[in-house]
């Protein structure tokens, strides 16, 4: 197994401090490598054992399924870890001067992939990775994927509140918050000083379609707000009233900026 990469299936609910203390007693006299970049000649060629952990992502096979309307939550949770062959992780980094006020005009993403000779999970609950591929995604493209995964989110939310699949409120409520707090708190604005400025449309007249993407998001993220808000006022119990006319309130003031 030396100088292999392999992607694991910890143990249910396993946290990954206690993973890597599993593989660290399995392991005695290996020393555990506190970082996710790839190591560098000196580490592959070194006589002492290193071992570097670090959580990844299933890319799930069947996104349609998961983007149909009306399949079970259940399902769909079956497919976002069954039958996977790919895992990423993401390293964010600055490149160019990073502008203190609005870190988002300058944050890219290294995102690696890792295609496993087999699918997990199988026989084994550990396969080794045949191939890795790397690419960098602008600070635009990052904040198109963060903006599409955290409206699916919400309405995935939604959904289940409406279906009573959900018992208790409180994650619709975290989420609706989390998402409005940071926008009122310069989230969205962020984006909107970052990429729809003049300076930087003239200076990447190839984002045109892109910057037309985020802002599409960002209007379908309030008309998803907006709606989650009134189903949340249908749910939530009398003493988390105050809050919800707290969310209510900074949703107005979220939506004038837009």
């Amino acid at each position: 197994i030396q100088n292999k990469e392999f992607v694991c299936r910890g143990h249910d609910y396993e946290r990954l401090e206690a993973f890597q203390q599993r593989m660290l007693n399995e392991f005695p006299h290996a020393i555990a490598m506190q970082h996710a970049n790839q190591p560098d000649e000196t580490i592959f060629q070194a006589e002492a054992q290193y071992l570097q952990i670090y959580a990844v992502t299933p890319i799930p096979e069947n996104q349609e399924v998961l983007q149909r309307d009306g399949i079970p939550d259940n399902i769909k949770s079956f497919y976002k870890v069954n039958h996977i062959w790919r895992f990423r992780y993401d390293r964010p980094f600055h490149k160019g001067t990073k502008d203190k006020e609005n870190e988002f005009k300058s944050l890219w993403v290294e995102r690696t992939t890792l295609i496993l000779v087999q699918s997990l999970p199988g026989i084994s609950r550990w396969f080794e990775v045949e191939k890795r591929e790397v690419v960098e995604m602008s600070p635009l493209e990052n904040a198109i994927e963060v903006l599409e995964n955290k409206n699916q989110q919400l309405r995935t939310l939604i959904s289940q509140c409406q279906t009573r699949q959900m018992q208790n409120v409180n994650p619709l409520t975290m989420c609706l918050n989390g998402v409005i707090d940071a926008a009122v708190n310069g989230g969205v604005a962020r984006y909107q000083e970052a990429f729809f400025i003049k300076e930087y449309i003239l200076n990447h007249p190839e984002d045109g379609e892109k910057i037309t993407r985020l802002r599409e998001l960002m209007l379908e993220q309030a008309q998803i707000l907006e709606f989650g808000l009134a189903v949340h006022e249908k749910v939530v119990p009398q003493d988390m009233r105050p809050l919800h006319k707290k969310l209510v309130d900074q949703f107005f003031v979220m939506k004038s900026s837009l």
